[in-house]
């Protein structure tokens, strides 16, 4: 048995993926006893991509093929499934790991027995710009997310009851996860974060999650744009994960309607 699991979902991701395992690799100070799983969601290139990492890595990566491009979630919970650590890290093929320790995270793990989600902090840019490595839950209202989720990343300040980590990378414990139901196949993209802090409260409510400040990964996120099509299949989803939590209807689209609001208010001070 493996002591921890990586699993990339990739879809078209070939441009990042390479650079992804490189730095993934250069920070394993767990040698043989690091389990990386790629599952491609169908891309165009698989067989490139396949033949690639076979060249590259041999069998120190499994890479697995979806048969469809069943979203995030889907694809993700074929990696868990296939994995065999305790101890699983998602991660997306465009993070670079930067300051790092596997064997830390690890080591975390068996001292907490109650740790389900552990997340690490995100910085955006090679200067280490500061991302948004956790959020307010989604049902806040708009304006106590906005200045709660400023002053918890300006004060790199992580508050488990009410905070969920970004799902760029982030670790959690197979065991309880897999009791949670793992993700939501339900949901292509967008909405995951909240719906797991949920779901693995409700199934195991002694466990909490941990954020180790120390551990930091690059998500290149400061210049992408985001499209129409992607902001109304992020309103669509959160509205999804707060029916299932019993939110009324409109519950994180009137949040996010008040938030923009408020950013718009600060904005023109």
């Amino acid at each position: 048995m493996k002591e921890l699991s990586v699993v990339i979902v990739t879809y078209n991701s070939e441009p990042d993926i390479y650079g992804c395992l490189e730095a993934l690799y250069a920070k394993n100070d767990l040698g043989e006893q690091l389990e990386v799983i790629v599952v491609d969601n169908s891309s165009r290139s698989f067989d490139h991509l396949q033949k690639e990492l076979t060249r590259l890595y041999g069998d120190r990566i499994q890479v697995l093929r979806n048969t469809q491009n069943g979203g995030y979630g889907q694809g993700n919970n074929i990696g868990i499934r296939h994995s065999s650590a305790p101890i699983v890290m998602i991660m997306n093929p465009d993070v670079r790991l930067k300051e790092f320790s596997l064997k830390a995270v690890v080591a975390r793990y068996r001292q907490d027995e109650r740790l389900a989600i552990c997340g690490f902090k995100q910085v955006i840019n090679e200067q280490g710009k500061a991302g948004q490595s956790f959020s307010l839950l989604n049902h806040y209202p708009g304006w106590i997310r906005l200045i709660g989720n400023g002053l918890a990343k300006r004060l790199d300040c992580f508050c488990g009851r009410h905070m969920y980590f970004s799902g760029a990378c982030f670790c959690v414990r197979k065991q309880t996860f897999e009791q949670a139901g793992l993700f939501d196949e339900q949901i292509f993209l967008y909405g995951e974060e909240n719906d797991i802090h949920y779901r693995i409260r409700q199934a195991v409510p002694r466990s909490h999650d941990g954020y180790m400040r120390t551990m930091t990964y690059l998500h290149p996120t400061e210049d992408r744009p985001t499209t129409d099509r992607q902001y109304q299949l992020r309103l669509q989803s959160n509205e999804y994960v707060m029916a299932k939590q019993g939110r009324k209807p409109g519950t994180y689209i009137r949040s996010e309607e008040q938030r923009l609001r408020w950013a718009k208010r600060l904005t023109r001070r």
